[in-house]
């Protein structure tokens, strides 16, 4: 629960690097409320509580959008690349399984041209973790 709560306090921060820990860990807990919300939206199919259920999903889904955005791109800065790489999700399919893959590896070593090493002890007790 600490990455998810780490990238919402983070909400629009752009610059920097974010660990795979940090990305995965906001993005899975992400994905299972949003599940959870659209599973219990699909289970009320009428009434005030489908309305209720349906506003929900729509108000989470817009707020956790800048977070996610936001911690993918300090993820493409850690592998090293430049944060406009989160444009390549706009390719259905294909443009998520690669963004996937890159995730999935090693971010860079040592400070780059985006900031310090995210897994540096030195930098994990200066930012309280």
């Amino acid at each position: 629960m600490i990455p998810y709560f780490s990238c919402l306090s983070k909400y629009a921060v752009f610059r920097g690097r974010a660990s795979r820990r940090e990305f995965w860990g906001f993005s899975i807990i992400n994905v299972i409320i949003l599940l959870v919300l659209l599973i219990l939206h699909a289970t009320y199919q009428t009434g005030t509580l489908h309305t209720v259920l349906t506003y929900a999903v729509i108000i989470y889904a817009a707020l956790t959008l800048i977070p996610s955005l936001a911690v993918m791109s300090r993820r493409w800065h850690d592998l090293g690349r430049t944060g406009l790489w989160v444009f390549l999700n706009i390719v259905p399919g294909i443009g998520t399984l690669v963004s996937l893959f890159f995730f999935l590896g090693r971010g860079d070593r040592g400070t780059n041209i985006y900031g310090r090493d995210p897994r540096e002890k030195k930098y994990r007790k200066r930012n309280g973790r």
